[in-house]
């Protein structure tokens, strides 16, 4: 027997459950739905959709964190934004459907996805069909899932679950109030409410605020998102965005409260979150680890793992809607979600070895242990990476397999072989194609254009189960990934990492040589950017003995590196290299901070040349400061008058580099 989908909603509301509605069709066909759909089922109808009138783009989804609907629209016709879709589903209470909108199903694999630009390192729009089929068949093994597609008459059937719900009261759960006891007699210390969307974790901090006989204050990634919280609080919060509270607390400000609550902490820059938590005594962090807002279960393996005197509270029964949620199961299974269970050692012994895209991908269990370990081990695992994993190109996978489990993996992506005026152009900051991270880097913030000509491997994430760690197996899966390389005809490996003493341990260990330190702090991981390689053939070698000798050269104007015990050298005279990099600065477009200790270097030799950029340099004036001091509209202004001091020194001292280093 079918039934309506005012009916398939009134059995929603009454269990306290969520379902996904699949719209499969044409343009024209699915609209003409949709208006039908939203005329007759009344509802907020929140819509991610690059078309549909009043939708939000995919990369607004964020802003909904935090609050609350009944039912929703996500339009893939054109492209499916992952992150966006947790978000949206997430917000929907119970009894809502979420309506999924795809071209035909026979041609959706086939269709060119507009998302693919955001994660496809070799350029250009591609059809998905690997995430696809992947999304197929999650949608075909759930019959809890309703399907429409266009030619087709729908026969949509109840839930077999008919159990009645009762819904939030508005008082605590006894989870909640357990989790609360604890927060209220709190003396110090930091406690984290960690866990999936829709278990009350908003709710419970607002009822902390409304309980706390003192003063408490409240940050979030924006205000929209504490809407939850605020409900429950009962008072006026006290509401600070996070860059604003640093600022103030940086400078001095008198803090009052007892408690500072981080709601949807995930999505804070964790060097952000480090500072602001010295500053109070008592701190609650909110968050889910899904990775859709902005870090994966890295968060608390690594971020709340390393915090003095932190507390887990635990929320495991959802709130928002009943448990065994259809909705949440489709979306756990669709974008691997849920989180690996952690596997004892079993086994002393173990194999390494290869498989393709297409072996990954065609067992699904392998998939999602595969995509676990990754979730589980970094920071920045999301359902982007999980794109790409399926559906880019020039990738490698080796596994490491237990007699009864998969415990390791190791994901690489091939890089470079870019030609000779494309290399320069990045050098210059003439052009930044998409992908190729670390030789892109190395030409438009180092010295060597040339890598990118080479072709190289990049590690893209290494992952061992916590179980089997300190046992080597890392270092054995990148030696194998060498001797690949080696066959391959590689010219070397790379890596780029958050630079922690930890970290670079590893990759030293496992021959790499670091070339590269970024100048500012990384968002996810509060450290500096790190670029290690380790070269296999004779060029690769050549590149790598001087890229560690200008980075000795160029660490002697840092101060803010000495916990990693590096090499320093003493030798600032000008070379042929900073000369070049002084012509990338002063004639093209090569930034400030990749010039910088070649800029110092020029200083020591022709300081009355270069007033402003003493003045920044040696002074330690502030480009603000000195714009307002020399009358300059702003540092766009700044950094032109800055050329032009270095463009007059090469014109006196080197005239023959402007002649010899054409960009085309």
């Amino acid at each position: 027997m079918t039934h309506s989908l005012s009916e398939i909603c009134a059995q929603l509301n009454t269990i306290g459950h969520r379902r996904l509605l699949v719209l499969s069709g044409e343009t024209l066909w699915i609209d003409e739905k949709l208006n039908d759909i939203r005329s007759s089922i009344l509802g907020d109808w929140v819509t991610i959709s690059p078309s549909i009138s009043q939708g939000l783009a995919g990369s607004q989804a964020h802003t909904l964190l935090g609050q609350e609907f009944l039912h929703a629209i996500f339009d893939a016709r054109e492209g499916l934004h992952c992150e966006a879709l947790a978000i949206l589903a997430g917000t929907l209470k119970a009894g809502s459907l979420l309506v999924l909108c795809t071209p035909p199903q026979n041609q959706w694999a086939t269709t060119p996805d507009n998302d693919s630009l955001r994660w496809n390192e070799q350029g250009g729009m591609i059809a998905t069909p690997n995430f696809v089929h992947h999304l197929q068949r999650t949608i075909n093994l759930q019959p809890e899932v309703l399907i429409w597609q266009q030619g087709d008459e729908p026969h949509f059937c109840l839930l077999q679950d008919d159990s009645p719900w009762q819904p939030p009261s508005g008082q605590a759960t006894p989870a909640q109030q357990h989790a609360l006891e604890q927060l209220l007699s709190a003396d110090l210390g930091v406690w984290g409410v960690i866990a999936s969307r829709g278990r009350g974790k908003s709710t419970l901090a607002g009822m902390l605020i409304r309980g706390w006989q003192g003063e408490c204050w409240c940050c979030a990634p924006s205000r929209a998102a504490t809407q939850t919280l605020e409900q429950y609080a009962g008072n006026s919060l006290v509401f600070w965005s996070p860059d604003e509270l640093l600022h103030y607390c940086n400078s001095g400000g008198e803090i009052s409260a007892d408690w500072l609550v981080i709601d949807e902490a995930a999505a804070i820059p964790s060097y952000i979150l480090r500072q602001l938590i010295e500053y109070f005594p008592r701190v609650l962090l909110t968050t889910t680890v899904d990775g859709y807002e902005g870090t994966g279960r890295g968060f608390i393996n690594k971020f709340c793992a390393q915090l003095k005197n932190f507390t887990a509270l635990e929320l495991n029964e959802p709130i928002r809607w009943a448990m065994n949620d259809p909705l949440e199961s489709w979306i756990n299974q669709a974008l691997l979600l849920e989180e690996p269970q952690s596997r004892e050692k079993r086994s002393l012994l173990w194999q390494i070895g290869s498989v393709t895209q297409q072996q990954l991908i065609s067992q699904p269990r392998q998939l999602q242990r595969f995509y676990g370990l990754l979730t589980s081990a970094h920071y920045r695992t999301s359902p982007l990476d999980l794109r790409r994993l399926l559906d880019a190109s020039r990738q490698q996978f080796k596994i490491v397999k237990s007699e009864t489990d998969l415990i390791g993996a190791l994901w690489m992506v091939e890089e470079g072989g870019l030609e000779s005026e494309l290399s320069w152009q990045i050098w210059a900051g003439i052009r930044r194609p998409r992908g190729n991270l670390v030789v892109q880097s190395l030409a438009a913030h180092s010295y060597f254009p040339e890598a990118a000509e080479m072709f190289s491997q990049r590690v893209m994430r290494i992952a061992v189960e916590a179980s089997y760690r300190r046992q080597k197996i890392g270092l054995q899966l990148l030696e194998q990934q060498r001797l690949t390389a080696i066959n391959q005809g590689a010219d070397f490996l790379s890596v780029s990492f958050g630079l922690t003493p930890e970290l670079l341990c590893f990759w030293q260990c496992a021959g790499y040589q670091l070339i590269r330190i970024g100048s500012h702090l990384e968002a996810s991981s509060g450290c500096y950017t790190a670029m290690a390689i380790l070269p296999l053939s004779l060029s690769a070698k050549a590149l790598c003995d001087k890229a560690t000798n200008y980075l000795s050269r160029d660490i002697f104007w840092r101060n803010d590196l000495d916990a990693f015990n590096l090499m320093i050298s003493e030798q600032q005279q000008l070379m042929e290299a900073d000369w070049l990099e002084l012509v990338g600065f002063a004639y093209y477009h090569r930034p400030l901070a990749a010039s910088c200790a070649a800029i110092q270097r020029l200083l020591l030799e022709y300081k009355e040349s270069l007033p402003l950029l003493s003045l920044h340099f040696h002074a330690s004036y502030s480009i603000n400061e000195i714009c307002q001091q020399w009358g300059l509209m702003g540092q766009k202004a700044w950094l032109k008058q800055a050329r032009a001091e270095v463009r007059d020194v090469i014109l006196h001292q080197r005239p023959e580099l402007v002649m010899t280093v054409a960009i085309p």
